[in-house]
């Protein structure tokens, strides 16, 4: 697979010593200073889309999850035998 054409842009204007700092640690990574903020940039913004997937919900999901802890349902026999099993 070819790598993408990398024609976009970022700029960010930064304190001498966060600049020394985000220098001296891609150094020690083996990085230039783009590759390491920008794989540092990444990994954050995969972390918040993970976490904003995993807690929104529809309306739907909501109105789903209201019913399911509404429902007047007997526990399931295999989770309570495990919740005996470990508790």
């Amino acid at each position: 697979m070819a790598a993408a054409t990398k024609t976009g842009r970022i700029e960010v204007r930064t304190s001498v010593e966060t600049k020394v700092r985000l220098q001296e640690a891609a150094r020690i990574t083996g990085q230039d200073l783009s590759s390491f903020v920008l794989d540092a940039a990444n990994a954050r913004a995969r972390s918040v889309l993970l976490e904003d997937r995993i807690i929104r919900f529809s309306d739907r999901d909501l109105e789903q999850l209201e019913a399911a802890l509404n429902s007047a349902n007997e526990p399931d026999p295999v989770l309570v035998d495990l919740f005996r099993k470990y508790a």
